[in-house]
């Protein structure tokens, strides 16, 4: 994380010494092709609880101990191809990386065993698209844009060992702004900027303990380059 916030100051530095022309009408223009890549922040997200019962020989249900999951927040890294649409969408493929932990409590066991917290580090993957709308409203000169987005897309998470797979899927919706450093319609690399957002993360299935959608807050930073 230190690395990318000097890399994004050092081009922010650079781009600052490009002859800048003023950004066109929208924060989707300059250039039709858009290449991002920075550092994201994935929220804790809670998996639920659930008891672990027994049937009694009366046919009542008797309780053996209790188990609460959660994911915890993590870093991870994340890329994004965008292909301008129009002078206000954006259609984007992306994937992300982060190694979240597991986290099983056990609790309530019928012996009155301590406590104990089972805890794995995961691997997991996020590779889907979304649609970036730019709103039309500028700010300083037309090089902060403010947008909303919103897409899905499959979700693999790969456990400690590496022996077994969870897959399901996720959807996500947010907004952020677009800051452009430098626009050079008459080049082939025709701006550069920073990218910040915040969205939430809808997952369903994975190593999710039941059926239901868990949502997880999530914040990005990225550089882009528009050609």
């Amino acid at each position: 994380m230190r690395r990318f916030s000097a890399a994004v100051a050092l081009w922010g530095v650079v781009a600052l010494h490009v002859p800048a022309a003023r950004a066109q009408s929208t924060g989707a223009d300059p250039g039709r092709i858009e290449l991002s890549a920075g550092a994201l922040w994935v929220g804790h997200q809670a998996l639920g609880s659930t008891a672990a019962n027994e049937t009694t020989s009366t046919g009542t249900s008797l309780r053996l101990f209790s188990t609460s999951s959660d994911l915890a927040g993590a870093a991870g890294f994340e890329g994004r191809v965008g292909v301008r649409l129009s002078h206000a969408l954006v259609a984007t493929a992306e994937a992300s990386y982060s190694k979240p932990q597991l986290r099983v409590s056990i609790t309530n066991d019928i012996e009155n065993s301590t406590a104990v917290t089972a805890l794995e580090t995961m691997q997991q993957f996020m590779i889907g698209g979304a649609v970036v709308w730019y709103l039309p409203y500028r700010f300083s000169a037309s090089r902060v844009a403010p947008f909303v987005t919103a897409g899905g897309g499959t979700l693999r998470q790969l456990h400690e060992a590496a022996t077994l797979v969870a897959t399901g899927r996720y959807y996500q919706f947010g907004g952020g702004v677009t800051h452009l450093f430098a626009s050079r319609p008459n080049r082939r690399l025709k701006g550069l900027g920073l990218r910040a957002e915040a969205r939430a993360i809808v997952r369903q299935q994975g190593v999710a303990f039941d059926t239901r959608a868990h949502l997880a807050p999530t914040l990005a930073a990225a550089i882009f380059a528009r050609f």
